[in-house]
């Protein structure tokens, strides 16, 4: 499900808080439909991954995404035998991210999602493919500030390896991004973006053995 879709949900479970007089949790769900109101065509899903992408050190405070959260499961009776299975399942995801990031303040998350910069123009998005930019981008930033650190590089090299939504499109325009040069499968991406890490460790390496040598 698209997020206009999501939305429209939470409008109607707005006005059903709206018609038994519970305002300020109104207030609270088209606070929070916001979010999903800013990106109307991303999928639900999508728009969690990029959301569970920020940084942690946003705005805490109350209301907070964790009073969406308990809303969310005071209903899930109703919406367990009322909604749609895609409903439910885009309700499972959020109400995850909702519990992970439950003490970050609901506007401060409108803002992050609202106020979110564009995709680096250098991550080129090719007619008719599902390329994810975004991820190219969030891996390209943290592979790249942990070079030379051989248990960071290996930590987010392996989770972009275990990230079912990075596939092989996102791999080779990563590689791209990094080397400079192109690849035509998965794994000769994945060689080229190891390589980089790899070189600049031996290199590092050497570099300390020559200098050890020189203060000899």
């Amino acid at each position: 499900m698209n997020c206009k879709e999501f939305s429209s949900v939470l409008d109607a479970l707005a006005r059903a808080l709206d018609a038994t007089g519970a305002f300020a949790a109104r207030d609270q769900i088209k606070q929070f439909a916001k979010v999903f109101d800013a990106a109307p065509q991303s999928k639900v899903s999508n728009l969690a991954k990029c959301i569970a992408s920020f940084p942690d050190s946003a705005t805490t405070g109350s209301p907070n995404l964790g009073d969406i959260a308990r809303l969310l499961s005071a209903f899930s009776d109703l919406f367990s035998k009322t909604a749609k299975s895609a409903v439910l399942t885009d309700l499972d995801i959020i109400q995850k991210l909702l519990r992970n990031r439950d003490s970050i303040e609901i506007n401060a998350l409108t803002k992050m999602v609202t106020d979110a910069p564009a995709p680096n123009r250098s991550v080129r998005r090719r007619s008719g493919s599902s390329l994810r930019d975004d991820l190219v981008i969030h891996y390209k930033d943290k592979l790249e500030a942990s070079l030379g650190d051989e248990e960071k590089f290996t930590t987010v090299y392996n989770d972009l390896r275990a990230d079912r939504a990075f596939g092989k499109p996102e791999i080779i325009a990563l590689a791209k991004e990094m080397t400079g040069s192109g690849a035509r499968t998965e794994d000769s991406a994945l060689k080229k973006i190891w390589n980089r890490h790899r070189s600049l460790m031996v290199f590092k390496a050497k570099s300390r053995a020559t200098g050890g040598r020189s203060a000899a």
